[in-house]
């Protein structure tokens, strides 16, 4: 059975506790903090912080899309990841964007790297932010937005400290990540729908393979990447994107002598490539939101995790898992390695053939 929960059970167990502890400290500063509602605030700076991976940025597009609806005049600033920054200004997806790099989301515990990063919030703060965001859940990220300061903010107490928001909600675990960031804007007033990209099918492109994936126990082995490659390079023009985790791979495919290209570039490089390709096969990654949020038909191969929590949001993506539930040895609450082993690249072959056909079709 797959598990529908965005934290393992002792994740929650030492953050509520951690929250429990500090509990009476920040509820006492919070008596000298001046309260304020939405009905009589104007909002004029407006701060979402989603600073994790590449590919939560894309996820929370269309709440970012519906806050900039809600409130045209105010100044949305996006804080995010390093790598994600020139993305996320290619795509204008906020008045501004800020860089940041966040020691808890490379499990960083330096003491002098979290009190620079508390002093990072509380500059930031000093622009007067009216409202803030934070999709994530966690206590970390929940104490980086108290020490913002903003006015009014909103965000997912999953973790414990519902003291470190104004308006603190309780998250629903058990859907997608992009309709959580919707569902929490909701309170502020906005309204937002389902968005879908226009499904772009572009027939003289390339079948683009990425193989990368920010932990290993996401990634589809290589042995199965050359398998696939050997059963299509004679039908379809494919292209593997060149990544530091692709290396292995791409010297495989140079000693067997198959027909693949290779695609190098930076992120808003890939992007603009990608958009007039055939569709992508992944791992569960960002370059799957990305073909999605562009158009690119995308299949995703996903392990022991559920696919219901961070697929791609693609009007014709297509999410291939194990055919059976997982009851192997693993290091990790949620992901297994051995469970994408289980995907055979027939299996991946097969759908892939399936879903061209399909579009073929309704051109």
């Amino acid at each position: 059975m797959l598990i529908s929960k965005v934290y393992s059970s002792t994740h929650l167990f030492w953050s509520r506790l951690i929250s429990y502890i500090v509990l009476p400290y920040y509820s006492f500063l919070n008596l000298f903090r001046a309260s304020y509602t939405l009905d009589t605030l104007d909002v004029k700076i407006i701060l979402v912080t989603e600073y994790h991976r590449i590919g939560d940025v894309i996820m929370i597009t269309p709440a970012l899309h519906y806050i900039k609806t809600r409130f045209p005049n105010a100044h949305l600033i996006l804080l995010c990841n390093e790598p994600t920054a020139s993305l996320a200004n290619h795509l204008n997806l906020a008045d501004e964007i800020i860089p940041v790099t966040v020691p808890w989301t490379h499990w960083d515990w330096s003491l002098s790297k979290w009190i620079k990063i508390r002093s990072f919030a509380r500059k930031l703060g000093i622009r007067g932010i009216d409202l803030a965001f934070d999709f994530k859940g966690d206590l970390r990220n929940s104490w980086f937005v108290w020490n913002v300061r903003a006015k009014i903010s909103m965000g997912y107490s999953t973790t414990g400290g519902s003291f470190f928001f104004t308006h603190p909600q309780t998250m629903d675990q058990g859907i997608h990540q992009s309709r959580r960031a919707n569902e929490l804007i909701t309170k502020a007033g906005c309204s937002p729908t389902l968005m879908e990209p226009e499904l772009v099918f572009n027939k003289n492109g390339c079948i683009v393979l990425h193989i990368g994936a920010t932990d290993p126990r996401r990634s589809w082995p290589e042995k199965h990447w050359l398998d696939l490659i050997q059963l299509l390079s004679e039908e379809h023009k494919i292209s593997v994107i060149k990544t530091p985790e692709s290396g292995k791979l791409i010297k495989q495919i140079k000693d067997a002598d198959l027909k693949t290209d290779f695609f190098a570039g930076n992120l808003v490089e890939f992007k603009d490539w990608l958009k007039d390709q055939k569709c992508l096969i992944a791992p569960d990654s960002m370059a799957g939101h990305l073909a999605a949020y562009i158009g690119i038909p995308v299949i995703s191969i996903f392990g022991s995790q559920n696919p219901d929590l961070t697929s791609p949001v693609s009007k014709e993506g297509i999410v291939i898992t194990p055919n059976i539930p997982c009851d192997h040895i693993r290091n990790h609450w949620r992901l297994c390695s051995q469970c994408m082993g289980a995907i055979h690249p027939k299996i991946v072959s097969s759908a892939l053939l399936d879903l061209l056909s399909r579009l073929e079709i309704h051109r």
